[in-house]
């Protein structure tokens, strides 16, 4: 089926908005009141999300215009989705290609049914066609597109066709794009906890992303550049023979490590404090009780909960808890930014240790 220009355009338009979206309800939002709309004229659109196994569990979301008809039906809908022929399909086919009802019934079969009976009737809903996204064994998602007056054509059908890959991708980044963000949550608590942090530049050194207290270590500003020191050594090619150099900054000593990316064109430093073997004497005027003292110096020597945990005979849930109050009565918010305060206001306080 070859489509017109006009028709290319709206697809293409529509296919390079649809990558845009990181939330899957605005997504489903502009696709039910926007722009399907706009591709493939309908009396009304609904998505639906389907748990064979668990019917109650269905999730079905229609335009603003059928919404008033539709939902005191949706009850009724799960109880009979089943005899959906486009359903029925996509349950017993090993790909789920777009479908229309009428490619499975004649118009007096369809009527017959519950399904129709029972709720489409009440709705207008003659002609229906289907993209569906996702299929396995007990749960369906797929988008409907419904008609009263007269059944989608070829033209239709090939749109929606050409549409469905995309859309099967951009519903999955929201998916990508939460477990990304937890994966890098977790890293960034873990470079905390070993009160380390991280800076990727590019080829002429301009720093692009950050993590912890690396600029303020480094004496940095973001955006901008390395400072003089650092660039230096990755130009000399020191950085080749030897990933590493150290830097002493206003707050304490920085070990500084060079390693590759997956591109060639950036490069990521990792930044670690260096570790003082030796304890700092107490001192009252922090606010600190002595205990909170005791684990605020064990975190500065580069110690994670558990190791506190085990050092001073308590549980880890406990040194939790005495991190959370040290942090308030300071003004800090992570284990690096502790680690800064402290060589700050107690420079000449080492025990000797």
């Amino acid at each position: 089926m070859l489509l017109s220009q006009a028709d290319c355009k709206l697809l293409l338009d529509c296919i390079q908005e649809l990558h845009s979206f990181r939330s899957q309800s605005s997504l489903l939002d502009w696709l039910l009141e926007s722009a399907l709309p706009r591709l493939i004229p309908s009396d009304w659109l609904s998505y639906h999300d389907v748990d064979l196994r668990n019917p109650q569990k269905t999730v079905s979301i229609v335009t603003d215009k059928a919404r008033p008809a539709l939902a005191p039906l949706l009850p009724r809908f799960t109880e009979v989705v089943h005899q959906h022929p486009l359903v029925i399909d996509q349950m017993q086919a090993d790909d789920f290609p777009v479908k229309k009802i009428s490619d499975f019934l004649t118009e007096e079969a369809y009527q017959k049914l519950e399904l129709h009976q029972d709720v489409y009737r009440h709705v207008g809903v003659e002609y229906q066609i289907a993209v569906p996204i996702k299929s396995t064994a007990d749960h369906i998602a797929t988008f409907a597109l419904s008609r009263q007056q007269c059944d989608y054509t070829e033209r239709d059908r090939a749109i929606l066709e050409m549409l469905r890959p995309h859309l099967v991708i951009a519903f999955n980044n929201p998916v990508l794009a939460a477990e990304s963000k937890i994966v890098l949550e977790g890293a960034m608590i873990a470079l905390d906890e070993l009160c380390s942090a991280t800076i990727i530049v590019d080829r002429t050194n301009r720093i692009l992303y950050h993590t912890g207290l690396g600029l303020q270590w480094i004496g940095a500003t973001y955006p901008g550049v390395l400072p003089e020191r650092i660039s230096g050594w990755l130009r000399s090619g020191d950085s080749a023979a030897s990933t590493e150099t150290t830097l002493q900054s206003d707050a304490c000593q920085i070990r500084i490590r060079a390693a590759p990316t997956s591109s060639p064109e950036l490069l990521l430093l990792v930044l670690t404090q260096e570790k003082d073997s030796q304890s700092l004497a107490f001192t009252p005027d922090l606010g600190l009780t002595k205990r909170e003292f005791e684990v605020a110096n064990w975190i500065r020597q580069g110690k994670a909960t558990a190791d506190i945990a085990t050092l001073i005979g308590v549980s880890p849930r406990t040194v939790h808890k005495h991190v959370q109050h040290i942090y308030k009565k300071l003004g800090v918010a992570t284990r690096a930014g502790l680690v800064s305060y402290l060589y700050a206001v107690t420079p000449n306080r080492l025990s000797g240790k």
